[in-house]
């Protein structure tokens, strides 16, 4: 099969990220002291070598690419600062932009003028379609979903959520499509995998990888002797994840309190139920580990926080403001004649719909992307060919 090369690669990479790797003389360091690396999966100088030689093809089909937790230890240790871990970032982001069809991805990873512009404009929007659908504040105590109907958020989330899906499945499709090619592989080599197999790829990749972080917390942590376990790099990655997670499990469970005529949205309730609990341990868990990364990467406190992106500080302040607001709706629910919780009730909802709807084009999408090649290299599909040529029943 004959590569195609494309000559404006590594300059294309620069625009998505802080990229030295001009210095590189490929010696392999980088390579040699990550811990993830196997005899199979040798990153970053493989990768480094597609970028140089305009292989673009082999670049975003890598799952490799996305078998990097950015440690930092490769550029801690290069030996020309080269910026190696700054380079997978980099081709991360280009590889999300080559995944989405809307050209989205690549304003918001590599326009940062333009792409803030678009925030701004789009949480605008939000507020105001909202605004202009709210009710009369009610009396006495607060009824958040009487000022903003209940039905209207029920159908503009509904609409939300096709929309994002459709879109996610499409990013993740085009990923699979393109790591396929690049591996030769077809339709016919991922199902016809042993049920088994799937299941336990399905395993490795969301429950041990994406949720236990098993290999960002057994061999990523280069800082175990000098840093607290909470200050750890996975602890405070996972903190950032689980509280994410853990509130999107107390919404989904609140919405259905209110299915069954148990208890109405957005309404009060004790301090000591469960639903709550969990919305609020969750809530504190994802706050504490985003304003961590965020403090990390203001100052700068090594490589893996020192070349922080547009994308990577759009996705965490979204984030970080849609927690502290929906913390300061939920203690509006608490306090005498709040009436200010309505307000920021429409913040809450502009800026969580935002962080929701640009999740195929931003940081965001790592989650699903890093989660969906863990999986393919996990069930480690055959090509085609080599399925034919195997004998009947060989294992």
């Amino acid at each position: 099969m004959t590569a195609r090369l494309d000559p404006t690669l590594l300059t294309d990479i620069k625009d998505y990220g802080s990229v030295e790797v001009d210095a590189c003389f490929n010696c392999g360091n980088c390579t040699a002291v990550c811990s993830l690396t196997t005899a199979e999966d040798n990153f970053p100088r493989k990768l480094i070598r597609y970028a140089q030689l305009g292989l673009t093809d082999e670049l975003v089909g890598s799952p490799e690419l996305w078998l990097c937790y950015n440690c930092g230890e490769c550029s801690e240790t290069c030996p020309r600062q080269a910026e190696p871990a700054a380079f997978m970032m980099a081709a991360r982001n280009y590889a999300i932009a080559s995944y989405d069809f809307t050209g989205l991805g690549k304003i918001f990873a590599s326009r940062p003028v333009l792409g803030g512009l678009m925030l701004v404009l789009i949480n605008l929007m939000l507020f105001l379609f909202m605004y202009t659908n709210r009710e009369p504040i009610p009396g006495g105590e607060l009824k958040l979903f009487e000022f903003l109907p209940y039905e209207f958020v029920h159908t503009a989330g509904l609409w939300m959520l096709i929309i994002v899906g459709t879109l996610g499945v499409a990013v993740i499709l085009n990923m699979i499509a393109k790591i396929s090619k690049n591996a030769g592989l077809t339709a016919g080599s991922f199902f016809k995998q042993d049920r088994k197999a799937w299941w336990q790829s399905l395993w490795e990749a969301v429950g041990r990888q994406a949720l236990g972080q098993k290999r960002y917390r057994q061999d990523c942590e280069d800082d175990k002797d000098t840093q607290p376990w909470f200050l750890s790099k996975w602890f405070v990655h996972a903190a950032a994840i689980w509280g994410f997670l853990g509130l999107l499990l107390a919404t989904i469970l609140d919405y259905v309190l209110d299915i069954v005529k148990i208890k109405s949205t957005g309404t009060f309730m004790p301090l000591w139920h469960p639903i709550r609990l969990l919305g609020t341990v969750a809530g504190a868990l994802m706050i504490y580990g985003v304003t961590t990364l965020i403090v990390k990467r203001l100052r700068k406190v090594d490589k893996a926080h020192a070349n922080s992106t547009f994308s990577d500080w759009v996705f965490l302040i979204l984030l970080w403001v849609s927690g502290m607001t929906g913390f300061i709706v939920e203690l509006s629910l608490y306090l005498p004649q709040a009436t200010w919780g309505y307000w920021m009730l429409l913040v809450h909802i502009a800026f969580s719909a935002e962080l929701v709807l640009l999740l195929p084009f931003t940081k965001f999408a790592h989650a699903l992307l890093r989660t969906t090649a863990l999986f393919v290299h996990a069930l480690k599909p055959v090509p085609e060919e080599k399925m034919v040529s195997q004998p009947v029943g060989a294992d």
